[in-house]
């Protein structure tokens, strides 16, 4: 089987509102990592740890929240248009189903002491994937569905050691679940299917530091931990032909499934350049630690013999072995007047799957994202960011044995670009 993968008090409670209430969905890029936080930092290409000075420092950098001197509030959406196309070995062209996703986002900054000590909330989905494929493409028993959904939790404190340096650390939740689905052959009536539906619950933290050189120049670095996941949930087989059932499995069945996964620990600077007072230049370089996913492995504690074998029979443990890679990030900001604010930018990711591993579960490869957005001061108190962000794929041509047998291979060319639209509101009380 294919494994998967106002005052104080009214700011915390509307926070564990949102907070409580939260499922977002990502589709990401670089392996699963999503890039959809904050409108205004995606307008400068998510270049945005050496600056950090909006409630998204949160999750940017939470070392930069002290250059918050008031308790602010940011909620955001976004929308996320994935499109792929595979072409295999004979020519036979697969297009995937046409989704768009939504991905909300809440920040809050509340100041204990005044550029001294800053606590800081957020909730958002920072990680993530998605994609359907129709039930007679070529890719069918490999994949028809598979989708990652996270919530992302933190809780931030900031403290300022001296008015040029200071020091961060956060907790942080993901909790995610997975659905993954692909058909597998009957021989003689229609295809059956088989469905895994697992859920996950992590804590890993952050430690950061902001440094700020002069009025014009500012230094910032985060280091994400570790997340070990263990997945727990269950695995639908239906529609199973008189040849499996014959070895004793039924024509349906359900059992338990666990698999273990991780999200990687990472690194990454950044620095703000503010030559003028109406331009701003960032750029962020990150390191992520993928070599820590070596294989997909599925287990099924409570299936019977018969039930474990038709599971296993493509073997129960797929490899990874991705390698770790490395992120590229830089943008402007230019103040056309005190109100308004045009943006620009650019980001690379690295690939993570290499090719004797890829399987179409994860349609990883290197990609180049080019941004655009602007500022506006709807009020003294009220700010609207917009951003567009256009994410291309580099087009893979794969040729392994990953997932293959009599009757399909996994190999051909396969394209993707992604289109996402931000918008950010943030309230100064």
């Amino acid at each position: 089987m294919a494994q998967l993968r106002f005052n104080w008090m009214g700011i915390l409670l509307f926070s564990l509102i949102i907070l409580s209430s939260h499922r977002a969905f990502a589709s990401g890029s670089g392996a699963y990592r999503d890039e959809t936080p904050d409108a205004g930092a995606m307008g400068m290409g998510s270049a945005f740890v050496g600056e950090a000075d909006t409630p998204a420092a949160v999750y940017y950098n939470p070392a930069g929240m002290n250059q918050i001197s008031s308790p602010e509030v940011s909620v955001g959406d976004a929308i996320i248009a994935p499109r792929a196309q595979y072409t295999n070995t004979s020519g036979v062209t697969a297009h995937e189903e046409i989704n768009a996703y939504n991905v909300p986002n809440f920040y809050a900054v509340i100041p204990v002491i005044p550029h001294k000590l800053t606590v800081g909330i957020d909730g958002g989905s920072y990680w993530g994937l998605g994609e359907t494929w129709e039930n007679n493409s070529p890719l069918r028993y490999a994949v028809t569905q598979a989708t990652l959904t996270n919530l992302d939790n933190s809780l931030a404190l900031d403290y300022q050691v001296t008015k040029q340096w200071s020091v961060a650390a956060s907790l942080d939740n993901d909790y995610s679940k997975a659905n993954e689905s692909y058909n597998f052959p009957n021989f003689i009536t229609p295809d059956g299917g088989l469905e895994l539906k697992a859920n996950n619950d992590s804590l890993g933290y952050r430690l950061a530091t902001m440094f700020k050189i002069n009025n014009q120049n500012q230094v910032g670095l985060m280091y994400r931990s570790r997340m070990n996941q263990d997945f727990s949930g269950k695995v639908y087989a239906s529609n199973i032909g008189p040849d499996y059932q014959a070895n004793g499995v039924g024509s349906a069945f359900v059992t338990t499934a666990k698999e273990k996964s991780v999200l990687p620990q990472s690194v990454i600077i950044g620095y703000s350049f503010k030559p003028t007072t109406q331009w701003t230049i960032n750029t962020d370089v990150e390191w992520m630690d993928w070599s820590s996913a070596k294989y997909e492995a599925l287990t099924f504690p409570n299936a019977t013999p018969a039930q474990l074998a038709f599971l296993t029979a493509g073997g129960s443990s797929i490899p990874e072995d991705w390698h770790s890679a490395w992120s590229e990030s830089i943008g402007t900001q230019y103040d056309l007047t005190d109100r308004f604010r045009v943006r620009l930018g650019y980001y690379h990711h690295g690939r993570v799957v290499p090719a004797a591993t890829f399987n179409p579960l994860i349609l990883d490869s290197n990609s180049n994202g080019y941004t655009t957005g602007f500022g506006f001061d709807l009020t003294q108190r009220l700010t609207l960011d917009v951003a567009y962000s256009l994410g291309i794929y580099q087009t893979r041509e794969i040729t392994n044995h990953v997932l293959s047998n009599e009757f399909q291979t996994v190999n051909g060319k396969y394209s993707e670009y992604l289109n996402i639209g931000l918008v950010s509101l943030t309230y100064k009380f």
